[in-house]
């Protein structure tokens, strides 16, 4: 595991591991239309393409799989548009099943997080078969622990049209019938190119908008406290945190995203702060997102909006130099957990994002096995405040309720 050493101390004095998936990165104006040719180079001829039933009907999508359509090189792809909340596992392994039947040889994401995730999920059970709970992670003793997955995977093009991350990160979960969230992690499902076109956000509701900033905001905040941070990671975390907050101002202020009115910063700004937890983890915040979302038959993006200033405030006391760092990066008046909570929580009002637990519908009298489901979470390990017990995440949710 990375570790994280003072900033302050001698270059010479540092000692840690930072890693890197092999990845492609392409943005700008019209990117949309070089996915064919990109698959292509990864030598994908049969793309199983993963997608929402919405994002299929989008004049994107079609621009972003018209390349294979008409092609001779690469074959007609196969599409899977049945992409529930949450990406559930039942689901997961039946497109896999599709795509084994079709002699799929690749895979193309078009979506946000759920669509990602089923993507990856897919990879892994078109390599190791349907059974593959036995590769997720747990969390035993303070540590995470798992069987790795050494079987080749297929590539992953992505096409994100949120700001979710979830296509930079090795990692994702996969939700089984009984609402608990599974993670997996692997260093080959982590998309081999990346396509980002701020044509994507053109025109994306505030509520949408607000929800998937969160949690791109989230994954900044997270990897500047994460106890496995690394210099590089706080350099990508700081920058991603600015161009956010700074294309975030700019689509608001515009009354909606549009291409080139903060687009390019929202989208790179999501790209860097995902790129930024792929070593420094993700910690409390996301951990009780993971498992809270599914109970509350919610999106990951407006459940992070209502956890993110609660674990803030569990936080960052225990890391005081973390608030002066993260009020630099998005320009808090001050370094205090109210200015910061108040700086990033601006974008949830302004959207009118539900604030409290209660207002999901879930009764108080059930948060005590949230907050256990919470405590086997493997992403406690990077939290920089120790949490001994369920019942210290409990309060935390109490204070949400």
């Amino acid at each position: 595991m990375p570790t994280h050493t003072d900033p302050l101390q001698p270059a010479s004095t540092l000692a840690f591991v930072h890693a890197f998936p092999r990845q492609r990165l392409v943005q700008g104006a019209g990117a949309i239309d070089r996915v064919a040719a990109e698959a292509l180079a990864e030598g994908m001829h049969r793309p199983f393409v993963v997608c929402s039933a919405r994002g299929r009907r989008s004049p994107l999508f079609a621009r972003a799989i018209a390349g294979f359509e008409g092609g001779s090189d690469a074959g007609r792809p196969v599409i899977w548009d049945d992409v529930p909340l949450h990406a559930p596992l039942s689901t997961t392994l039946e497109a896999s099943a599709l795509a084994r039947r079709e002699g799929c040889d690749g895979i193309v994401a078009f979506g946000g997080g759920s669509v990602s995730d089923m993507a990856k999920g897919v990879a892994l059970a078109l390599a190791e078969g349907d059974g593959i709970e036995r590769f997720a992670l747990r969390h035993e003793h303070g540590r995470i622990v798992g069987t790795p997955s050494t079987a080749p995977k297929v590539p992953l093009v992505a096409i994100p049209t949120t700001l979710s991350g979830a296509e930079v990160t090795p990692g994702f979960s996969l939700t089984r019938e009984d609402a608990y969230k599974v993670l997996f992690r692997d260093q080959q499902l982590a998309a081999r190119v990346l396509v980002f076109d701020p044509q994507v956000l053109d025109g994306m509701p505030y509520a949408l908008l607000a929800g998937t900033l969160a949690n791109a905001l989230a994954h900044g905040c997270e990897a500047l406290y994460s106890s496995a941070r690394t210099p590089v990671s706080d350099l990508f975390a700081r920058e991603g945190l600015a161009r956010l907050v700074a294309g975030a101002d700019a689509a608001f202020a515009e009354n909606g995203v549009r291409a080139g009115s903060g687009a390019d910063d929202l989208l790179l700004g999501s790209y860097l702060v995902a790129a930024a937890i792929i070593n420094a983890r993700t910690a409390l915040h996301h951990a009780t997102c993971h498992k809270l979302a599914p109970v509350l038959g919610a999106s990951h993006g407006e459940v992070n909006a209502l956890v993110l200033p609660h674990a803030l405030a569990f936080n960052l006391p225990a890391c005081p130099g973390v608030a002066a760092d993260l009020a630099r990066a998005i320009g808090a008046t001050d370094a205090s957990t109210a200015a910061l909570v108040e700086r990033l929580e601006r974008y949830a009002r302004a959207a009118g994002l539900r604030r409290t637990l209660r207002e999901f519908g879930i009764a108080r009298s059930a948060l005590a096995e949230v907050a256990r489901r919470i405590h086997a979470e493997p992403g406690l390990t990077f939290n920089p405040r120790p949490i001994e017990s369920a019942a210290q995440i409990e309060a935390m949710l109490q204070q949400a309720w």
